[in-house]
């Protein structure tokens, strides 16, 4: 019997995949900005959340202040700008990496 290009083989199999966006953790994406940020390293959270632009800049950002610091510890006033500095990244890095993880999982839903 001839084959039919028309009809279709029963034994072929139509696999389909699908791309499962994994949950980000609010938590973990905090986590993994105040552990690093001891260090005075900001900005893993916020890519681990998604937010990668905003990781990088927060990441370059604080190292930029700390050149700006340090220069202004030899006039003093440093020395209180720089602590304040990084209580201030510890605070809104965190924030951001909490939202852009909220956010990533808002986008997962619809």
């Amino acid at each position: 019997m001839p084959s039919d290009a028309t009809q279709q083989d029963p034994q072929v199999q139509h696999v389909v995949h699908h791309h499962v966006m994994p949950v980000k953790s609010p938590g973990a994406a905090v986590m993994l900005e105040l552990l690093p940020g001891l260090s005075q390293i900001f900005g893993i959270g916020n890519i681990y959340a998604g937010n990668v632009a905003a990781g990088i800049l927060l990441m370059l950002g604080y190292w930029a202040s700390c050149v700006a610091n340090f220069l202004l510890s030899f006039v003093g006033i440093g020395l209180v700008t720089w602590p304040l500095t990084w209580i201030a990244f510890m605070v809104v890095s965190s924030i951001m990496a909490n939202k852009a993880a909220v956010a990533a999982n808002l986008e997962h839903l619809t």
